[in-house]
């Protein structure tokens, strides 16, 4: 199989070294032959850097880099520009005039390159110079390239001093790369989020925003085809290694299990859905289901948001917002968290009315909803015991199930209201997964067998608990479906008892409501109930 490209950022690396590559060239011919300057937003790790790369080959006339690549044969002209390329997220920025001085010595090493001469200290300037001097030198127009070119103001959301004076910054910045219009061949600007109108792009207003334009949504990001070709050897292997690990998993079950926790991503009001690519690599390098993409980076920025309004919480199931809602940050001082939530990649879109106009969001999948329930649970939790991790264990190797369900409701009583509104059963199920990972405990979730996903999985010592969880259902219905189902059948016959949990939320109470369980024998048979007050008397 071929090696997989995790955090290369280099197309010529992954393609000169045959490794695994989704082609995404002819959306770079499209932009490149209709247009003329870009815009688009998209969450962190989700190839941003790569397409911009990609970009660059292109526009430098490197057509035998993409032998095998759909734009090699696409008839496209492959004429040589010159390219200036900026990456924001290897700036220094912070303060303002750290800022200021890494942007200058970036275009003086730049022009440096190409033997061009620049004699300022304004920024300005340096790019009209650095600009000019590359269309005069090579006889044809520049490509400029900007990569996050909103880092300088998103690490600085608790500092709104430096974040306005970086932010005024690059709208002079951005405003001169307007004024050389004439010299510009192709512009294209990535970020996370869109400070819309705070004057950034009121400088550069002739920019073309195609974050949710349906025809790009699949730019960034795999498509459900794209995986399905792309990875198909990987997830073949998957299924046979945990096939004979002894339990039948098709390639199905595993795709399933991929599309679950990594696909969901919906950029337009088309139905084009992508997976996350860095966790997707991930996975089919580890063969597990884990948190990658939220692990590179804790959003703190986000965190710090919902500290300082936590009245604003929304619902993570039933959120709407307009289009332009979306898009529009207003003000640093008070930023709209739907629409932070949504740019940021922890929102996403779950279906468009055409008649409201109104788009509904939701968390995007399984690797999102439990590690935010996890950040959630980390700062907003104060009156849950989550360092008495060996007192958890202990009760838990003794069948007292009834002191870990007691804590968990502790647990979610103490959120606002709104966090619930219209929560869906995998909102709570992440809920309470995030108050397992408090507890000191590793479970797993979602985890495909031949007949379904089992919600929860936890392996101690000596007992293997399973969990099956409803919302507005009954704890007799869930403990049925494991038994229905056999979702113990893989954990029999491996030295350890089972511990079978059924267990509901109520939507009203915004809570646990019951429990029940069974303590089974490692070959599966019944050796009694678990009742809820046992490990209270």
């Amino acid at each position: 199989m071929k090696k997989l490209p995790i955090g290369v950022q280099s197309i010529r690396e992954i393609l000169e070294e045959d490794q695994v590559y989704v082609d995404k060239t002819m959306f770079a011919k499209e932009l490149i032959t209709t247009g003329k300057h870009y815009f688009i937003s998209r969450p962190r790790r989700f190839g941003k850097s790569l397409f911009l790369n990609t970009l660059e080959e292109i526009l430098s006339g490197n057509k035998e880099s993409f032998k095998g690549c759909k734009i090699y044969g696409s008839g496209y002209d492959w004429r040589k520009y010159p390219v200036l390329y900026l990456d924001f997220s290897k700036i220094a920025n912070r303060t303002p005039d750290k800022l200021q001085i890494a942007l200058q010595v970036r275009l003086e090493i730049i022009a440096k390159e190409h033997d061009i001469s620049i004699i300022t200290t304004d920024i300005q300037v340096a790019l009209d110079t650095l600009v000019v001097g590359l269309s005069n030198k090579y006889k044809r127009k520049v490509a400029v390239l900007i990569d996050e070119y909103d880092k300088p103001i998103i690490d600085h959301l608790e500092d709104l001093d430096v974040a306005r004076n970086n932010r005024d910054i690059l709208k002079d910045f951005f405003g001169t790369i307007k004024s050389l219009d004439k010299h510009l061949k192709f512009t294209f600007i990535t970020g996370i989020s869109k400070f819309s109108r705070v004057s950034l792009f009121s400088a550069l207003n002739n920019l073309n925003d195609i974050t949710m334009d349906p025809k790009y949504a699949g730019m960034m990001g795999y498509t459900e085809e794209e995986l399905r070709i792309t990875f198909q050897d990987y997830i073949q292997n998957i299924a046979d290694e945990r096939s004979q690990q002894g339990s039948l998993v098709t390639e199905e079950n595993v795709r399933d299990e991929v599309r679950n926790w990594y696909n969901g991503y919906r950029f337009s009001k088309s139905d084009t859905c992508v997976y996350n690519p860095f966790s997707t690599l991930n996975f089919m390098s580890k063969k597990e289901s884990a948190g990658y993409w939220y692990t590179t980076g804790t959003p703190s920025f986000l965190i710090n948001q919902l500290k300082k309004h936590p009245g604003s919480m929304i619902s993570l199931d039933r959120t709407t917002a307009r289009g332009d809602e979306l898009m529009d940050i207003s003000s640093l001082e008070e930023i709209d968290l739907k629409a932070l939530m949504y740019q940021a990649g922890y929102f996403t879109i779950k279906n468009y009315n055409s008649t409201s106009k109104r788009y509904h969001l939701s968390l995007p999948n399984e690797e999102v909803r439990t590690a935010f329930m996890n950040s959630l649970v980390k700062h907003f939790t104060n009156n849950v015991d989550v360092q008495s991790s060996e007192k958890f264990v202990k009760a838990l190797e003794k069948h007292h199930v009834g002191i870990l369900f007691d804590h968990m409701k502790i647990g979610l009583s103490s959120f606002a209201y709104q966090v619930f509104a219209g929560a869906k059963e995998r909102t709570y199920q992440a809920m309470l997964l995030s108050m397992l990972h408090g507890m000191g405990f590793d479970p797993l979730s979602e985890r495909a067998t031949n007949t379904g996903r089992i919600d929860v999985v936890l392996e101690m010592p000596k007992t293997t608990y399973i969990l099956e969880l409803k919302l507005d259902g009954s704890a007799d219905k869930a403990l049925k479906q494991i038994h229905e189902k056999q979702y113990f059948l893989p954990y029999t016959r491996k030295g350890k008892e089972i511990a079978i949990i059924g267990a509901n939320f109520s939507s009203e109470a915004r809570n646990v409501s019951e429990w029940k369980g069974e303590l089974l024998s490692e070959s599966g048979e019944k050796i009694r109930d678990l009742f809820p007050e046992e490990g209270h008397r």
